[in-house]
């Protein structure tokens, strides 16, 4: 439950700031499943790697139109 909270406030304070896009990025591996399904239940989507980041088997990104 904390986790959800914390990311609905992140996102509510995005909005309060004009952003319309939150990117983020975590690991592939079985471990993150739950961090996956948490972001995935907030309505992150799978996206390409952004700003810096490239392909990476270890890395997992998502992104959020608000």
């Amino acid at each position: 439950g904390f986790g959800f909270k914390i990311i609905e406030h992140l996102i509510k304070e995005a909005k309060k700031l004009n952003i319309n896009k939150l990117s983020l990025e975590t690991g592939s591996g079985d471990f993150f499943i739950p961090a996956r399904k948490l972001f995935k239940k907030v309505g992150f989507k799978e996206c390409v790697p952004f700003a810096h980041y490239k392909e990476d088997l270890n890395s997992f990104y998502m992104s959020l139109d608000i």
